[in-house]
C-alpha cells in the first residue's frame, strides 16, 4: 500500500503514530514561539477595521525592533536591510498579519493530526500544511546555523554522534514530506 495517496480533491498520508507526534509537537512549538514573542498591543476588536488601524498608529518607530531570534528573523525576514524606517514601516504593516496567517496555518495542520491515522488532507489544507511544514524548515535550519549549502553540506557530513544530527533529520523529513505532497498535488512539478 502506498504511504501517500492523491485522489484529485484529498491528499491521504499514512504516516506512523511517531510521525504524527513529531509533527503536531513541531507545529505546537512553532504557534508558542509565534506567540511568545508577539510584541504587545493595544487590545482591538477585530470587527472594527478602525480600532486597528489606531493600534497601528499608535506605535512610534522605536516601538518595533526586527527580531533578535534567527528563527524569527527565517520567519519574517527584512526585505529592507539598507532602510530602517522601510524596515520599520514594512513590520508595523505586514508582521502581525504574516503571524496570525502563520498560527492559523499551523492550528491547521494540528487538526488534521488529530484526524489520523490516515491524515486527509482536503485540498484547501493543503497550503496551509506545505507553509508550516517551510516555516518548521526554516526554524530548524536557523537553530542548526544552516544559512546557505555549504553549511547544511558540512552538517550532512557531519558524525551521526554530533548532536545536531537528530534535528538535520528531522529538517530533512520536514523537506521529504513537503516534497511529496506537493508532487502528489502538483505532477510533473519539479
Amino acid at each position: 500500500m502506498a504511504r501517500y495517496a492523491f485522489d484529485g480533491e484529498t491528499v491521504t498520508l499514512y504516516l506512523t503514530n511517531g510521525d504524527v507526534e513529531l509533527l503536531d509537537s513541531l507545529s505546537e512549538q512553532l504557534i508558542e514561539l509565534l506567540v511568545d514573542s508577539a510584541p504587545a498591543s493595544p487590545e482591538v476588536d477585530p470587527d472594527d477595521p478602525f480600532s486597528m488601524w489606531e493600534a497601528d498608529l499608535a506605535h512610534e518607530p522605536e516601538d518595533s525592533e526586527p527580531p533578535e531570534d534567527p528563527a524569527l528573523q527565517r520567519l519574517f525576514p527584512n526585505p529592507y536591510p539598507n532602510d530602517a524606517r522601510a524596515a520599520f514601516d514594512f513590520r508595523r504593516y505586514t508582521e502581525s498579519d504574516n503571524r496570525r496567517a502563520k498560527i492559523e496555518d499551523a492550528r491547521t495542520l494540528r487538526r488534521g493530526l488529530a484526524e489520523a491515522p490516515p491524515i486527509r488532507l482536503p485540498k484547501d489544507q493543503v497550503d496551509p500544511w506545505l507553509r508550516t511544514l517551510n516555516a518548521l524548515r526554516l526554524v530548524l535550519a536557523s537553530r542548526l546555523g544552516i544559512d546557505d549549502e555549504k553549511a547544511m553540506d558540512e552538517l550532512h557530513e557531519a558524525d551521526d554522534s554530533d548532536p545536531r544530527a537528530l534535528m538535520l533529520g528531522v529538517m530533512d523529513w520536514l523537506a521529504y514530506l513537503q516534497g511529496v505532497i506537493i508532487e502528489l498535488v502538483m505532477p510533473g512539478l519539479e
